[in-house]
């Protein structure tokens, strides 16, 4: 059979998604076989105190469900351990996007989120094709075409952050399938697919402006009131009000601060500015709302100047890999969120089709490093995470716009 051939070219389209199939399969094993999903007890206790209508943010009664599960064998926890520093601290339409899991049994729901990794991995896997030029895959290519989902899929710190029961892949499944949506001209379910990374809003907030860049004003108006509906739902059947959300608001300072694995100065797996300050000697900040959005507003007048610079308008996927790297640098995120750089991987593979190789595998290099979970007391690895994700910042933003031959029109600009 020919390699170009429409058979070769569907049979090459579906394995592609091989490693969408073998990570729902391992998510599976794990609800079975093993005592793990750590992280996805705590969304789904907090969406189970919610939907009973009693208030989620509660350290003691999370962790108290925690220990039921996960129980410590040193009756002397140390200061790290899981259970000294877990807690929730979703915003209230978390409980919602939870409600479906905590419905279920212990078991039946970890299945089920096993599930959801797999289909959320089916966007991960899109990614090599997503905001492809016409006529700009090669038969040449198509064996790349299977390997990078391998790699984007079966990395090392993606398969930890299932062993974790994680957030981040669903977010980043659903930013890749809402790219897809909104470039075969879906928006609506688009707009939709973008509303559930907002459970971790710190870490979403760069989609905003990316939805009114690619959409115009109204889209992402869209996005935003879709957010203040699901949250005001929330609060009200968590709280009997949607002023519950001044709870939800009051908590997360101090909850916060109760756990270490959030802290800048205990954690150097943080990848935000403020990590890179302290791993070289500077001062003590941790980030809290203000000094995030004042951390974005730089980001974003830096990205508006090199957009003025350039004197034309960048394509989606660098505006996507501008938000992704913003993202990693401007919140204060550990290093499983490093996963959404990898919605960059559109615009890495047009600086290879346009002939920037150099720039090309220097971000590749990059991806790789970051994708690798290394925790280790040596000093070296003390500014390892934040340290890439500056570079990768900073690659984005002097690398080339790849601008569209014609201003985009849809943009409201």
């Amino acid at each position: 059979m020919s390699p170009d051939s429409p058979h070769a070219a569907d049979r090459t389209h579906l394995l592609r998604f091989a490693p969408a199939v073998l990570l729902g399969l391992l998510g599976v094993y794990q609800a079975l076989v093993t005592n793990n999903f750590n992280d996805f007890l705590i969304y789904r206790a907090g969406a189970q105190i919610g939907l009973r209508g009693e208030s989620p943010y509660d350290l003691a009664r999370i962790r108290e469900l925690a220990s039921a599960q996960f129980p410590d064998p040193d009756p002397q926890p140390k200061p790290d351990s899981f259970l000294l520093n877990c807690g929730y601290f979703l915003p209230p339409m978390a409980i919602l996007v939870f409600a479906p899991f905590a419905a279920l049994p212990w078991t039946a729901a970890k299945v089920a989120w096993g599930v959801v990794f797999g289909l959320a991995a089916t966007g991960i896997a899109m990614l090599p094709d997503l905001l492809r030029k016409p006529g700009e895959l090669s038969p040449a290519r198509r064996s790349l075409r299977l390997i990078i989902p391998f790699l984007l899929v079966l990395n090392p710190l993606l398969l930890a952050t299932v062993i974790l029961g994680q957030v981040t892949i669903l977010s980043v499944g659903c930013v890749a399938l809402g790219l897809w949506c909104f470039e075969r001209g879906r928006p609506n379910l688009g707009v939709l697919l973008w509303a559930i990374p907002f459970i971790k809003p710190h870490a979403a907030l760069p989609l905003i402006p990316l939805a009114w860049y690619i959409g115009g004003w109204k889209r992402a108006a869209m996005l935003v009131a879709i957010i203040a509906a699901l949250n005001v739902i929330g609060a009200t059947i968590a709280g009997g009000s949607p002023l519950f959300l001044k709870d939800y608001f009051d908590y997360l300072p101090t909850g916060h601060k109760a756990v270490q694995y959030n802290q800048a100065a205990l954690n150097s797996q943080i990848t935000s500015w403020n990590r890179l300050l302290i791993s070289f000697g500077g001062p003590v900040i941790e980030l809290n709302a203000v000094t995030t959005l004042a951390g974005y507003l730089v980001w974003g007048v830096l990205v508006v100047v090199r957009c003025r610079l350039a004197g034309e308008w960048p394509s989606w996927a660098w505006a996507a890999a501008a938000a992704v790297a913003g993202m990693a640098v401007c919140s204060q995120v550990l290093a499983y969120e490093l996963l959404m750089l990898t919605v960059a991987v559109p615009w890495i593979r047009d600086l290879f089709a346009s002939g920037w190789r150099i720039r090309g595998c220097v971000l590749v290099l990059l991806l790789v490093i970051q994708a690798i979970p290394i925790a280790s007391a040596n000093p070296i690895f003390d500014y390892y995470r934040p340290t890439g994700a500056a570079l990768f910042a900073l690659m984005v933003l002097l690398g080339p716009l790849e601008a569209k031959k014609t201003e985009p029109t849809a943009t409201g600009k």
